[in-house]
């Protein structure tokens, strides 16, 4: 498996975690708050999104070489 793969499956269950960690968090505040968007659970899905995307510039570097 291409090294850009699994950095994005790696950058992908991180995203997971963090949705599943919001959408609990979202059970408990409930969706209607004055809460900002800088939370920690956005934090880790905006990080897992940074980490999948480059995973996927990995693997379009990687197949222009060969």
């Amino acid at each position: 498996m291409n090294k850009g793969i699994k950095v994005s499956l790696l950058g992908t269950g991180i995203e997971a975690i963090g949705i599943l960690g919001d959408v609990f968090h979202h059970l408990n505040i409930g969706l209607e708050t004055p809460e900002g968007l800088i939370t920690p659970y956005h934090l880790t899905i905006f990080a897992g999104f940074l980490i999948n995307f480059v995973g996927v510039i990995i693997t379009q570097f990687t197949s222009r070489k060969n």
